[in-house]
């Protein structure tokens, strides 16, 4: 507790920098915004102050018997000056400032996106990390509008009070002092009460997102089957229970707090100076100081320079709430990715990718200790080469690929390409070099040939998403399809939409890798979603579209596995055994173990005697 406390406790300076930073942001991504406010708050600032002054002046004629005609003039100039700025505020505020915001929206956003994705994979581990991320997601743009806002609208307040005040200090300097102090009070009670609600925003954010994951499981398609066969949503419908008991006792135990902020400081404090003003100026009249259309004008004054310097106080003490907010911002645009691009050239052609006493650690826990997923590591593969890995689950499989990939970086060791260290090399190009099919790879919701492609599908390359799904085994399906390869995936958008069977996204996903010609493929379980005949077929017509192809097979199902030159048997960690599928059934070792469990089930199904 003492910990968020020293958190929330911003110095000056910070307070004044995050603001700062928010403003050059929304100036460097849209300057127009910045400069309309602006005008924007400066026209109605002169617009409060000359209503007041009219309005002044209009009360004071009543008491010295002005002309009718000059008071009427005077009104009919205000009515005309109301139209004009109405008609100009409804345009700003209805048609332009939303356009404003939606663009300052997407600018922003797409920001993120691409900060998103070059930060390390190791920082969607750090949930720390992950709710700092959604912070900034959530709350960049809103909170910059907010910020342009206040601005705007302290512009617009210092204007018109300057003026006001001024006006105050003739009319009653009691009562003008009264306002300052009780205005400062107020801040204070504000600042007090805008840390108070970020504390309860940090506190509510992971039970917030925990409450949206469950209301999608249960709007989402992917879930409907499981939670109609299952009692899973008996489970969910308890987390769900439980959750929201905690945002209703936090929601309880905030809106005790503040009520006894606002309930029982604040509005004591602006009831008493309301009826403080009041009795100065009504003793003022009943002493004869002023005349009763000088008591309306001064009271009017009295209530327009109260709600004014209020209103500055507010918006002063809510900027360091701003500030709370944009140093999680600044902070995720801040963040540097530890897998950095080098510059060297790719050798050409693919000689080999070595792996020489790789080791892998990912990174400590809440329990302060990073365990050690792989140990020691060596291999070699040749270009050509068909090897497999396998193993148990957490055997470290998976692990090993993603540093082959360079999503992650090894703890200790190297690997190398052509007998230079991948770390070297620029990232997306080296990247750009591997095709995989991940485990749990994911469709989205695009037309077939753009998942395939993973981009926009020109006229040129659909002959080239064709020839891949065939590749993939998913010509049938595909001649089914009234569209073909332009058929949109998923209903979750467009009516037309196609749902897949598992089998058949996994195809699509398999497809990406013969789309375009690779130096290196990894098929991370890639028929985990087949029947043991469909994968048996798909299996060799991988191997005969990859013949010249240098391929990593990573799967649970030993009959994949077979085909390949070298398997790379993982246990703990560590390479437990190599050779051939002959030289390791022959060794009878963890291999042999695992390969004959399986093949109780189906080898007489899918393997030639």
């Amino acid at each position: 507790m003492e910990e968020k406390e020293k958190k929330l406790k911003q110095p000056l300076r910070r307070v004044v920098s995050n603001n700062i930073f928010i403003l050059r942001q929304v100036w460097r991504l849209m300057p127009s915004y910045l400069i309309l406010t602006v005008c924007e708050g400066i026209m109605w600032g002169l617009i409060n102050s000359a209503e007041a002054v009219v309005f002044y002046t209009i009360f004071n004629a009543l008491d010295t018997g002005e002309p009718f005609a000059r008071m009427a003039y005077l009104i009919g100039m205000i009515s005309l000056f109301y139209l004009i700025s109405g008609i100009l505020d409804r345009l700003y505020w209805v048609v332009i400032n939303p356009e404003i915001k939606q663009t300052l929206h997407y600018r922003m956003h797409r920001e993120l996106f691409v900060r998103a994705q070059s930060l390390d994979l190791a920082c969607y581990d750090d949930p720390k990390f992950y709710n700092d991320f959604v912070f900034a997601m959530d709350e960049a743009d809103s909170r910059a509008i907010k910020v342009v806002d206040e601005v705007g609208k302290l512009i617009n307040r210092l204007v018109a009070s300057g003026t006001l005040f001024t006006l105050l200090f003739t009319i009653d300097t009691l009562v003008a002092v009264l306002i300052f102090a009780c205005s400062l009070i107020t801040t204070v009670i504000w600042l007090i009460g805008n840390k108070i609600g970020f504390r309860q925003q940090e506190e509510g954010k992971p039970l917030w997102r925990k409450s949206n994951y469950i209301n999608r499981t249960f709007h989402l398609a992917d879930y409907a089957k499981e939670l109609r066969t299952s009692r899973a949503s008996e489970l969910l419908m308890e987390e769900y229970t439980e959750n929201c008991g905690r945002l209703i006792a936090m929601q309880k135990r905030y809106g005790k707090k503040y009520f006894l902020l606002y309930g029982l400081c604040d509005s004591p404090i602006s009831i008493g100076l309301q009826l403080t003003t009041l009795l100065v100026m009504f003793f003022k009249l009943i002493a004869g100081q002023v005349q009763l259309g000088g008591f309306a004008a001064a009271v009017n004054t009295i209530w327009r320079v109260r709600w004014f310097f209020f209103d500055i106080c507010q918006r002063i003490a809510r900027f360091p709430e701003h500030a709370l907010y944009i140093e999680k911002y600044r902070n995720f645009l801040s963040t540097e990715p530890t897998i950095r691009s080098g510059k060297t050239p790719i050798p050409e052609p693919f000689a080999a990718l070595e792996l020489r006493h790789v080791s892998f650690a990912y990174p400590a826990g809440e329990d302060g200790e990073a365990k050690e997923t792989l140990h020691d590591i060596n291999l070699t593969l040749h270009a050509g080469e068909k090897i497999a890995l396998v193993g148990y689950n957490g055997a470290g499989k998976t692990t090993l690929i993603k540093l082959i990939m360079r999503l992650y970086d090894p703890t200790e060791g190297q690997i190398l390409w052509g007998g230079v260290d991948i770390r070297e090399f620029d990232l997306e190009e080296y990247r750009q070099k591997i095709g995989t099919v991940f485990q749990d790879f994911k469709l989205f919701a695009a037309s077939i040939a753009e998942n395939v492609l993973c981009t926009d599908c020109a006229e040129d390359r659909e002959e080239d998403v064709r020839r891949a799904l065939d590749a993939a085994d998913f010509t049938d399906k595909l001649e089914s399809l009234e569209d073909g390869i332009h058929t949109h995936l998923t209903r979750e958008f467009r009516k037309d939409g196609t749902n897949l069977s598992g089998g058949e996204s996994q195809k699509i996903a398999i497809a990406r890798v013969f789309a375009r010609p690779y130096e290196l493929i990894i098929m991370d379980e890639p028929s985990a979603a087949l029947d043991p005949l469909a994968e048996y077929a798909l299996n060799h017509n991988i191997l005969k579209q990859c013949a010249d192809s240098t391929v990593i097979f990573i799967s649970h199902r030993l009959s994949t596995t077979r085909m390949a030159q070298t398997i790379y048997m993982l246990a703990d960690g560590r390479i437990a055994e190599s050779g051939s599928h002959e030289e390791l059934m022959a060794q009878n070792g963890k291999y042999a173990e695992m390969f004959n469990t399986q093949a109780k089930h189906y080898i007489s199904e899918v393997l030639p005697a």
